[in-house]
């Protein structure tokens, strides 16, 4: 290593001394034919005792490294596809085995990560190993502790055997038609349907070499591998648009949902998750992809429509029938709703009570844990009466020390554990069921009996309401409680224009029936002279981000949730804007966000990139114990990657 090094110098120095004598026999003598070839003659001269040297010196060096290594080591080397590389302390490669020498590797004299730039971390000794590419040969690469000393092992041929098992992993997938039963009514339809819509996804997946068979009318099993996969996946799974579009141009309300099960796990583990996937993303709403990997979290592609409303109520009759077999086992009733109670959790939870409690059994509803919201807390203390003489309202503590094996509780408005104002609760309950009308996140913090999530409702209320006939008898709800409910359905569809349907509106005319009065909560919805001015400080502080999005964050006061939706909703209406966020302080020490969206922007998917969640078109979430400024930061990157990476976003894999 010092003779090579003395050699560079040497030429070095020589070429430094040439250079002067051209300069200076230039300015004074005028150089001449022969001074010029007297130049290039010691300079050729130089240069080929650097050459003959430099070869000289690798060949010993060479000889005196493959003299360390005996003659059964070498073999051991090449019989294993391993070969060695010695660099110096400048990363200059100073000797190469025979293995390099024999794939005409030979880069002594290089730099190393000029060559091979990737072995930086392991040089650095931030990794163990590493794995190269060279010449579309496979090696992976480990280094001799504390020496320049680096191993590399052909890896190729159980590389590309891992890869090709790799590719032939089973995957698992379901199909579902979403609304066909509610669309293919009438004969003419279900034959339109079958060949504009249908025939085209068949043929899709045979031109993909998938197995596709029919289970039902509306769900199809697909059997494919990862290779195929993957290119349904770089296809961004367009047969998802080809169906929205088709179905839209002839009238019908008919998508496209799919699931994937993948993962290095037995057959019968694939299916159960892909008809888990499946029956996830028919409660988002349709119109979407979900994929797990075992032992990874569930991705979605699409999701770019609202719920459809479904015409049928079969379901309903259904749930109700269950509801009420598992009331009528129940010991005792607990019910639930979340965290800052609104008027749609509280109505909820008030209709269960009431038809819990008209199949005899003893109910309480876990109120006064969790916080109430300010409107509909002035509300229940106007019909005081009614709720103290007919309801039991208790704290969580409370309704823990009436928890047994046999108590029924009874989630609304919500189904994630965190959010509720009895998690502690949950822990310990071993019945549970869900009623809820927001989005289903993908992995449940509880094991209901029953999950009853429709996204497609306007409102938890809306969903219970229709429970009344098939299991309390007529008259038999206090007009105080319609009141309440028609005013959570009120709130919740911004007085019937948004999330609305024909269902919505049936259930509200039922409610009028059984006592509810429109004017009259008109009039418990008015809010405070210091409310309005609240909600206009937000609305004045909205800022426009990129375009799109309108953004208003304050961290001067404490603002009732409702006030932040009602502020995101107005903020709306602003031209261009197809998106709106509030972030404030609801309390001391949580700060929340209420998204808004039009023109099929889908906010639920922001929200859920910071772990919250809700509607494609209404959605939020609350943070304890972190400052309105950091949570504007953190939105404002999420909105940034979500512009830059629009290709890889929930919302714009398929349009």
């Amino acid at each position: 290593m010092k003779k090579l090094r003395q050699i560079r110098y040497i030429f070095a120095i020589v070429s430094i001394l040439t250079a002067i004598a051209l300069v200076v026999f230039g300015l004074f003598w005028q150089l001449d034919v022969i001074i010029a070839a007297s130049v290039f003659f010691i300079m050729f001269i130089t240069g080929l005792f650097v050459v003959l040297n430099f070869e000289k010196v690798r060949k010993e060096t060479s000889a005196e490294i493959e003299s360390n290594l005996d003659q059964g080591s070498k073999e051991a080397l090449n019989f294993a596809d391993v070969g060695v590389l010695v660099y110096n302390e400048e990363f200059i490669i100073t000797w190469l085995s025979s293995l390099f020498i024999e794939r005409k590797l030979d880069r002594v004299g290089e730099k190393l990560f000029t060559w091979l730039p990737d072995l930086q971390d392991l040089v650095k000794g931030d990794v163990d190993h590493v794995y190269v590419k060279i010449d579309g040969e496979t090696y992976v690469v480990k280094k001799l502790k504390n020496a320049y000393v680096l191993y590399f092992k052909d890896i190729s041929r159980e590389y590309n055997l891992q890869s090709l098992i790799n590719k032939r992993k089973s995957v698992i997938g379901y199909v579902n038609f979403d609304n066909y039963d509610e669309t293919t009514e009438a004969e003419g339809d279900i034959s339109f349907i079958n060949f504009n819509i249908k025939v085209p996804v068949f043929e899709y997946f045979k031109e993909h070499k998938i197995v596709c068979k029919t289970l039902y009318n509306n769900r199809l099993l697909l059997l494919l591998d990862e290779e195929k996969y993957e290119v349904l996946h770089k296809d961004r799974f367009s047969i998802i648009n080809t169906v929205r579009k088709e179905a839209k141009k002839a009238g019908f309300d008919i998508t496209l949902s799919m699931a994937f099960a993948r993962g290095d796990v037995e057959s019968e583990e694939l299916d159960s998750m892909a008809l888990s996937l499946i029956e996830l993303a028919q409660t988002r709403g349709g119109d979407q992809v979900a994929v797990r990997k075992a032992g990874e979290e569930v991705v979605f592609f699409g999701g770019s429509s609202e719920a459809r409303e479904k015409q049928s109520k079969v379901r309903v009759r259904v749930v109700s029938n269950t509801i009420r077999d598992l009331l009528n086992k129940a010991g005792n009733v607990i019910i639930l709703g979340h965290q800052e109670m609104d008027a749609d959790c509280v109505g909820s939870a008030l209709c269960m009570a009431t038809i819990a409690q008209g199949l005899k059994k003893e109910t309480c509803i876990v109120a006064k844990s969790g916080g109430v919201e300010a409107m509909i807390n002035d509300v229940l203390n106007f019909y005081k009466e009614d709720i103290e003489n007919n309801y039991d309202l208790v704290t969580e503590g409370e309704a823990i020390n009436r928890l047994n094996d046999d108590t029924l509780v009874i989630m609304v408005d919500h189904h994630d554990a965190a959010q509720s104002n009895g998690s502690n609760l949950l822990k310990k309950a071993k019945k549970v069921i869900i009623i809820d009308h927001h989005r289903r996140k993908a992995d449940l913090d509880t094991n209901p009996l029953l999950l009853y999530v429709e996204a497609s409702a306007s409102s938890a209320c809306e969903l219970t309401a229709e429970f009344l006939p098939y299991l309390l008898r007529r008259g038999n709800i206090l007009p105080s409680i319609a009141n309440i409910m028609y005013l959570g359905m009120v709130i919740d569809t911004n007085h019937f224009r948004v999330r609305t349907g024909a269902r919505t509106f049936d259930v509200a005319k039922s409610l009028r029936q059984l006592g509810a009065d429109p004017v009259v909560c008109e009039r418990l919805a008015q809010e405070p002279f210091a409310m309005v001015k609240k909600r206009s400080r937000l609305i004045d502080a909205a800022e426009k981000y990129l375009d799109i999005f309108a953004i208003s964050a304050l961290d001067d006061d404490i603002y009732p949730r409702s006030i932040i939706s009602q502020a995101s909703d107005q903020m709306l209406q602003i031209k261009e804007i197809k998106a709106a966020f509030v972030i404030a302080m609801i309390s001391k020490d949580e700060v929340a966000i209420s998204a808004r969206s039009k023109d099929g922007f889908n906010v639920q998917t922001i929200m859920e990139k910071m772990h919250g969640g809700g509607h494609m078109t209404a959605a939020g979430l609350q943070r304890r114990d972190e400052g309105v400024g950091n949570l504007k930061n953190e939105l404002l990157q999420v909105l940034k990657d979500f512009k830059n990476k629009e290709q890889e976003d929930e919302s714009n894999n398929v349009e």
